[in-house]
């Protein structure tokens, strides 16, 4: 099966990867090795993320790869890659919270 990826996930790969190489060559290699078994193994297995019923998806699943969040997206001739995230970072469908209730007297 095909796995491709969303144009929000390839540019966080490419800002990812240029993090990584600036700060520590050998985890941006480790981080491009993993990404690349990953899609290997999805095209054989697409089932072996969990399902990730929180997203506005249809067939969404979600896979941890080390530190990362990858979610997926199945049809019935490909995979897309909608987003991965870092597990530190903030999720985006999460609202900021202002911090106005600290400054009440």
């Amino acid at each position: 099966m095909k796995v491709t990826f969303s144009p929000n996930a390839r540019a966080y790969v490419a800002r990812e990867g240029a993090y990584l190489r600036e700060r520590n060559r050998a985890a941006a290699d480790r981080f491009r090795h993993d990404l690349n078994q990953f899609v290997k193994a999805l095209a054989q297995f697409p089932l072996m993320g969990q399902e990730a019923t929180d997203l506005p998806f249809r067939n969404a699943r979600r896979f941890v790869l080390g530190d990362y969040l990858i979610h997926y997206e199945m049809d019935t001739s490909r995979m897309v890659i909608l987003t991965i995230r870092h597990g530190r970072e903030k999720p985006p469908e999460l609202p900021l919270d202002d911090d106005t209730d600290f400054e009440q007297p």
